[in-house]
């Protein structure tokens, strides 16, 4: 039987000194021709073969590859905006996130001064980028350009209703994840966040049935996809609808998966609080002050919590808490602050 045998000391030396010696001729022979004086693109057999290497490495998701071949390219040749925008679609999908910007960027600018057009694909591609770079608001011009593009896709659409979202645009981003599962009924994202536009809509105005009955659509269109997250909003709605001992075996459920996701935390121990089990209530609200340490309607609710048990101090070291992060304008809090330090 054939087994592993370790190599001795000498052949190991050897073998490494070979590796080594390879490797850097390799990096040496990259660095060359980034620095040897190349001819015009046009004329440069070399550099349209290695453009072309890195287009395939990219397609067969080999990005770190294609990249150590498209980074010499655009030193001897800026000019190539093709290879500005392949860099950038690796860097994307690498997650390097700055980069691609810079990179889509160019391409973009170089397009339009070459070719007078758009590059549809870069700017796909840079308000994906922005977008995950956590800047939606640069990420919406190029997003919206994108979607009303003819070849625009739902998860194109998707993406933009989100950056709406992010920006405040409630309106806009329903509309928009409405366009993308119409087209599409398979994008669990859109879902996802409709059902969550939802769910708040309702907790807004909870006795307002059209609101209710969206909302449950919603959610089942996501049980379908994704039935722990469904059951986490259910539970969201069921407790915006004071139906608080239905809502907790759902919110128990969702957050198996997803343990510290604060808001189902704190939903769940306004729900045991209103259903009167005060220990367990205490445990989850106290955890979801330190995954909300800014919410007052975190510290309120803990606070009343801890009141109905008989915990004075600790009710009211709660209690102002929420009364700091409202700048004293919760008139519960007030009162309750009132009525337990009286004598």
């Amino acid at each position: 039987m054939w087994r592993h045998q370790r190599p001795s000391s000498v052949t190991y030396r050897h073998q490494t000194r070979y590796w080594w010696s390879l490797w850097l001729a390799v990096c040496l022979t990259g660095m060359a021709w980034g620095q040897e004086s190349r001819p015009p693109f046009a004329e440069d057999e070399e550099a349209q073969n290695r453009l072309q290497r890195g287009i395939s490495l990219y397609q067969q998701s080999q990005y770190a590859a294609a990249l150590e071949v498209l980074e010499p390219l655009v030193i001897h040749h800026p000019e190539q905006a093709v290879a500005y925008r392949m860099l950038g679609l690796c860097y994307l999908q690498l997650k390097q996130y700055q980069p691609a910007v810079t990179a889509l960027r160019k391409a973009i600018e170089l397009t339009r001064a070459q070719e007078k057009r758009e590059d549809a694909v870069a700017r796909l591609a840079l308000g994906r980028a922005l977008f995950l770079a956590g800047d939606p608001a640069a990420a919406l011009p190029e997003l919206e350009y994108a979607a009303q593009r003819p070849e625009a896709d739902a998860a194109t659409l998707t993406l933009l209703g989100y950056a709406y979202y992010r920006q405040g645009n409630e309106a806009a981003a329903r509309k928009t994840l409405l366009q993308s599962v119409a087209r599409d009924e398979r994008q669990t994202e859109a879902w996802r966040l409709l059902a969550e536009l939802d769910v708040q809509a309702v907790t807004a105005t909870p006795d307002d049935p059209a609101a209710v009955k969206r909302a449950q659509s919603s959610i089942e269109k996501v049980n379908r996809f994704e039935p722990v997250v469904a059951a986490g909003l259910r539970g969201r709605l069921l407790v915006a609808q004071r139906q608080f001992a239905k809502a907790i075996p759902e919110l128990d459920r969702a957050l198996t998966a997803q343990p510290d996701e604060a808001t189902l935390v704190f939903a769940l121990g306004l729900a045991l609080s209103r259903e009167g089990q005060l220990e367990r209530a205490t445990t989850t609200l106290t955890r979801a002050t330190s995954l909300l340490p800014q919410e007052a309607g975190v510290w309120r609710e803990l606070g009343y919590v801890h009141e109905r048990a008989g915990r004075t101090e600790a009710a009211i070291a709660a209690y102002e808490k929420a009364a700091a992060l409202t700048n004293g304008q919760d008139a519960f809090v007030t009162r309750a602050l009132e009525r337990l330090k009286t004598p």
